[in-house]
């Protein structure tokens, strides 16, 4: 996956482009069939990064693709770090708690977020002095919607946690994050109950230019 931030801004942030390069699953899970991993190469998200940090006016190049592969890309929302109005030093430590609802294909989730994130210190990432940006979350979510005609209903919590890397002229260069979720998908039409966990792991790195 890779992120571009363009200019100019408009009133409400910098043009933004998500590209999926590939989406490959590993041995040990099994996709619904309905899922073809071939649409995600070149898969794209386009939105306004806002000056905070947060993405927004998400629109997809490929409506169907974007239902079919949405549980398997990242919340693009929240994907760069989330930042005070008025800027960030070191020992800032600021809570925030966001509601957002998300709608694709017929699908509604609403997520709740309870976020904290403090700012540690300064230090040398490939030889560009850094502020370390560590966060955590706690997060609900539920939603419903329909798959192949059928109705069902979800819901779930998780936690992230991870680190980020602001540069001193306010570039972002990359972190981790970790985020596990444990949900459970009610078809009430099949008498169908089906939990599930997810588990993510991401490394995030500037690309030379």
């Amino acid at each position: 996956l890779t992120a571009r931030i363009d200019t100019p801004a408009d009133s409400i942030g910098w043009p933004t482009t998500f590209t999926v390069d590939s989406v490959v699953v590993d041995s040990g899970s099994q996709l619904p069939p309905q899922i073809d991993l071939g649409a995600a190469r070149g898969f794209r998200i386009s939105g306004q990064l806002t000056p905070t940090g947060e993405f927004q006016n998400a629109a997809p190049s490929d409506s169907v693709a974007a239902v079919n592969l949405g549980n398997l890309l990242p919340r693009f929302r929240s994907f760069f770090p989330r930042l005070p109005a008025n800027g960030v030093q070191p020992g800032d430590q600021w809570t925030d708690s966001t509601s957002a609802t998300d709608v694709s294909g017929g699908t509604t989730i609403t997520t709740r977020s309870l976020n904290v994130r403090t700012a540690t210190n300064w230090e040398d990432r490939d030889g560009t002095r850094v502020l370390r940006i560590e966060s955590s979350a706690n997060y609900t979510f539920n939603g419903s919607g329909q798959q192949s005609g059928a109705p069902f209903t979800l819901d779930g919590a998780g936690q992230a946690t991870g680190f980020q890397f602001l540069a001193s002229d306010g570039r972002y260069v990359g972190g981790e994050a970790r985020d596990s979720a444990t949900l459970t998908i009610d078809l009430p039409v099949q008498g169908i109950t089906i939990p599930r966990r997810q588990l993510a792991q991401t490394t995030i790195s500037v690309l030379p230019q």
